[in-house]
Formats: structure tokens, C-alpha cells, sequence
């Protein structure tokens, strides 16, 4: 017993540092997953559940995560997927019984940046496509976001000062009204 107790906190020490370890340390010592278990104190018993796992691709992407109720019972799952460039292409998250909550698909153009990106509902009918624009120097200029049959729901514009760093984002409602303005100031 004392044994499988110190193999058990072998891996549960091990996973909860990789779970706060960066990719580049989770891709090194090639780990495939992280299960965080919680142990609390009620009544002078100690009650240990599961929080949460997560598993990893080869490049240490998490390409699943689940999430635990303080009860221990199973909350929600999110799936992703990656493109050869480590760029997400796919992420699905699923409710407590394994139904599809939300689907979103990403596309990017040949500059690997995102060119569009399609959301799901649980009938897999489109709620949201966003469509993304940019200028000669790769910089993000628009957003638009229409629903499933081509209508604008909102509208965002970006600018940028001669260094390429962005300077502002404003956001526009289906009727081209101003609906916030989102400014960016950097220090040096």
C-alpha cells in the first residue's frame, strides 16, 4: 500500500506541475496528460475528487480537457484539433452528458492567419460566421460577423501606428452604429 500511496503522489505531483508547465516543457519531457485531483477537509474527512485532465498532442497542444463539478461528477469536455503549424482548426466543447454544445471551425489563408471562422450550434447550424481581412503588412484591418444566412450581426475595424502595433478596435452593430472603441497604448 505505501507504495502505490507514494506512486500515487509521484503522479499527481508530476501532473500538477506539468499542468502549469509551459508547452515547450510539456513537448521536452513528452508528456501525454494532467489529471489535477483536489483533496479538501470536511468534517474531519478527507475527500478527494477529480478537477480536471488534460491530454496533449505530440506538439503539446491539449487536444482534449475535461472539467469536474466539486462533486466529482463529469461537467464538460472541450476536443481540439491543430493544424501541421500548430494553429487550432477545430475546437468542439460538449455539456455533462456528452452532447455538442458548440462547434466553432477555423480556416486560415496562405499567410497562416485566421481567414475565417464558422460556429456551430448543438443541430450543427451555423450561429456566427466571422470572415477576417487584412492589409499588405498582415495586419488584422476588419472583422465582420454575419449569422447563417449572410446577415451582419456586428462589425469590427482595427488600426495600427507605423510600428504595426494596433492602436484601436471599434465595433459596430448590424446597423453600423458604434457600439464600443477599444484603444491600446504600450510602454517602452
Amino acid at each position: 500500500m505505501p507504495g502505490k500511496l507514494l506512486c500515487f503522489c509521484f503522479i499527481f505531483f508530476f501532473c500538477c506541475t506539468a499542468f502549469s508547465q509551459s508547452k515547450k516543457e510539456i513537448k521536452k519531457l513528452n508528456i501525454k496528460s494532467c489529471e489535477v485531483s483536489v483533496t479538501e477537509n470536511t468534517d474531519g474527512k478527507e475527500i478527494m475528487r477529480k478537477e480536471s485532465f488534460e491530454k496533449y498532442d505530440h506538439n503539446a497542444n491539449v487536444i482534449e480537457n475535461y472539467e469536474y463539478n466539486k462533486d466529482g461528477t463529469f461537467k464538460k469536455k472541450e476536443s481540439h484539433k491543430f493544424s501541421k503549424n500548430d494553429d487550432p482548426t477545430e475546437e468542439v466543447i460538449y455539456n455533462e452528458n456528452g452532447t455538442i454544445l458548440k462547434k466553432t471551425v477555423t480556416v486560415y489563408n496562405d499567410n497562416n492567419d485566421k481567414k475565417e471562422e464558422t460556429v456551430f450550434d448543438e443541430n450543427g447550424k451555423i450561429v456566427e460566421l466571422i470572415r477576417f481581412n487584412y492589409n499588405a503588412n498582415e495586419e488584422k484591418i476588419s472583422e465582420l460577423v454575419t449569422d447563417d444566412k449572410g446577415k451582419t450581426i456586428r462589425r469590427s475595424v482595427y488600426s495600427y501606428d507605423k510600428n504595426g502595433l494596433k492602436t484601436e478596435k471599434k465595433t459596430f452593430d448590424a446597423n453600423n452604429v458604434l457600439i464600443s472603441t477599444k484603444k491600446y497604448s504600450y510602454g517602452f
